[in-house]
């Protein structure tokens, strides 16, 4: 196991990716979050959960994992569909964005990012209605937003969560 760890994990950043392309290095590290699903509806509930980055495969990429609810939480607040997640972040030189997957039990989403003004945009692979947007992004907290396009036109928040750095 050492082993494996030694070649996925790795400290830094490559000089590969340009720091103007540099989407997530500023989230390596812990955050703990409050999710609120089912936003703005009856069902709308609010969950506490943690997400780890880390840069891995020499520093050409991210790795997350994303759990909620936290593995604290889930001791107490076991959710039905709870997600203990992981995606992979990878910087593209040819298309100057980065090609992500997240998987997580029963299913896995291919996405690409982008820089859009001041927030990060990861539009779903052959499903522009679905956005995961990261914004209001500081050194200790970021907002991240699931929204989903019905009318061809506009975006309603489907879930969100805000994010403080541990």
């Amino acid at each position: 196991m050492k082993e494996f760890i030694k070649a996925l994990v790795s400290k830094n950043k490559s000089n590969i990716v340009p720091a103007e392309h540099n989407l997530f290095g500023h989230f390596v590290g812990e955050w703990d979050f409050e999710w609120i699903d089912c936003y703005g509806t009856a069902e709308e509930r609010h969950i506490k959960g943690e997400w780890i980055f880390q840069w891995i495969l020499e520093g050409t990429a991210i790795q997350d994992v994303f759990i909620c609810p936290s593995r604290k939480e889930r001791l107490t607040n076991y959710q039905p569909d709870a997600a203990y997640g992981t995606t992979v972040r990878m910087y593209n030189p040819d298309t100057l964005a980065w090609d992500i997957l997240y998987t997580e039990l029963g299913g896995a989403t291919q996405l690409e990012a982008r820089w859009e003004k001041d927030r990060i945009v990861q539009t779903v692979v052959n499903n522009d209605n679905l956005r995961w947007v990261f914004s209001e992004i500081t050194q200790t907290s970021f907002h991240w937003q699931r929204l989903v396009r019905t009318d061809g036109e506009h975006w309603t928040v489907e879930a969100e969560l805000f994010a403080v750095r541990r």
